[in-house]
């Protein structure tokens, strides 16, 4: 038995098959807009595999792979709080930094700096959190702000972290505005 498909259903066919790959690209947008992937230092994003490098002949050098990390006390001599404010916007859905606003789904940031790690009013800070203890420094949220789960494995905070150094030098910049003990800038 021979079956015979008519214009209609070869349509409805087609229009499947390309509604199907057009939610899915709208899943990927949306998701790229939530949870923005890691970015090589050539541009890309991370996740695929390394690419080898071509060898070098003898007598010449190598490029280096990645520009060097700009120094903490170079990034925030260099940085701007109004920049900052901006970057904080990804990082306001479960912060705040006003006095009188409370915890959200992270803890209140007003006062951050200089103040002792989960001791923000009123917040449920992971065990791991705690047990990491201290002061807030430039250098210590520096490093948290690059990569969170890194820093502080098992800490409840899900973003990615801020991968820029400009990006966390301006961040710094602006919550030391909402810090009253904040400490002097490093030189």
């Amino acid at each position: 038995m021979r079956v015979i498909m008519d214009s209609f259903t070869i349509n409805k066919i087609l229009g499947a098959v390309l509604g199907a790959f057009l939610f899915i690209f709208a899943i990927n947008l949306a998701s790229e807009a939530v949870f923005p992937g890691r970015e090589t230092p050539e541009g890309g994003h991370g996740g695929g595999t390394a690419q080898p490098e071509a060898e070098a002949s003898a007598g010449e050098e190598k490029a280096p792979a990645q520009a060097e990390e700009i120094s903490l006390s170079a990034a925030l001599a260099a940085g701007d709080a109004g920049s900052g404010a901006k970057v904080f916007k990804k990082c306001a859905a479960c912060h705040s930094v006003e006095a009188a606003d409370g915890n959200k789904i992270g803890p209140n940031l007003h006062g951050i700096l200089g103040r002792e790690v989960a001791t923000a009013e009123g917040f449920g800070y992971s065990s791991a959190m705690q047990a990491y203890g201290g002061i807030w420094s430039y250098e210590r949220l520096d490093q948290y702000l690059s990569d969170p789960k890194g820093t502080i494995p098992g800490n409840k905070m899900a973003f990615a972290g801020l991968k820029k150094a400009t990006d966390r030098a301006d961040v710094m910049l602006y919550l030391r505005e909402s810090s009253p003990d904040a400490p002097p800038l490093p030189e």
